[in-house]
């Protein structure tokens, strides 16, 4: 791939770190690829600019860790490395960074997120006594971890108490034009609020989690959520083709999409979002404060 322009980089919030524009997340590469494949995307990445990775402990059972350690410890004080927790209590949370850790070949990462921050009694969970952020507050004091995250995917209410009411440094929550779509969006309560304290903004669900590929043209579905104002866009691919379609189209100066476009593209988000099987929109009425889906 001949590439004209870099990757842009942006400055993750007040961390003082920088990261590229596009994050690889890494469902992709946990178990739907061949180790050896993975590991070959993950490094040709590297090569065309991609700075920030971003995996968790559940993904994959492991093999999502254990594939990035493999591919790119070596390269890890120049990349920006995330990864998430999804234990709740002191202990649990503790062990399950050090076994993070051990499978990415590394004593320490950039950031650990506490993953998919729910309703009211998980909010309790993760910020109580002994709870997930305790757990992590030590790990960063003993030199484990740089970063503190929190990650949601739907739940919005608790995402805005937490800026409120914790120091939190990153936050990943959905961008895609698929929440615009259901009138359930983060981009009009958490990333201002977020911003304004000065928390490192990261999004996903860009492609609607890999429904994407049932739309007729991918290309309007970035446009909308690159020109939103976070930090990093957390981006999936299965192969070597997709990478470069994506690092081409984070390159390309492309206009924003217009108000117009977007509602003429809501029919075809909640179209292949609604039929989810065991996914994520299917279960999206529960949390909006309207009521039903139209």
């Amino acid at each position: 791939m001949n590439m004209t322009k870099s990757i842009p980089m942006r400055m993750a919030g007040s961390t003082g770190r920088q990261v590229s524009r596009l994050t690889v997340g890494g469902v992709k590469w946990d178990h739907q690829l061949p180790e050896a494949d993975a590991v070959e995307l993950l490094q040709y990445a590297v090569e065309l600019g991609v700075t920030s990775f971003d995996t968790a402990h559940a993904y994959g059972g492991g093999e999502s860790e254990r594939r990035l350690g493999l591919a790119l410890s070596g390269r890890f004080p120049d990349l920006f490395i995330s990864t998430k927790t999804t234990a709740r209590t002191y202990d649990e949370v503790r062990d399950q960074v050090k076994i993070s850790l051990e499978r990415m070949r590394t004593d320490r990462v950039n950031l650990v997120y506490v993953h998919g921050m729910d309703d009211e009694e998980d909010y309790h969970k993760i910020t109580g006594p002994r709870g997930a952020l305790e757990a992590l507050e030590d790990c960063r004091r003993e030199g484990l971890m740089d970063f503190i995250g929190v990650s949601g995917h739907w739940y919005r209410r608790n995402m805005e108490r937490l800026i409120e009411a914790y120091p939190v440094d990153a936050l990943l929550f959905p961008i895609g034009l698929f929440n615009h779509a259901y009138g359930h969006d983060f981009t009009t309560t958490v990333l201002p609020a977020a911003r304004e304290k000065g928390i490192a903004t990261f999004g996903m669900k860009v492609f609607g989690a890999g429904r994407i590929k049932h739309v007729a043209d991918l290309e309007p579905y970035f446009r909308y959520s690159v020109h939103l104002p976070v930090d990093s866009l957390v981006i999936g691919c299965d192969n070597k083709a997709q990478l470069e379609q994506q690092v081409q189209l984070v390159t390309a100066d492309l206009p924003p999409l217009t108000d117009d476009e977007c509602e003429a593209l809501a029919g075809e988000c909640r179209r292949v979002t609604r039929d989810w099987d065991k996914g994520e929109y299917n279960w999206v009425s529960h949390y909006i404060d309207q009521g039903p889906l139209a």
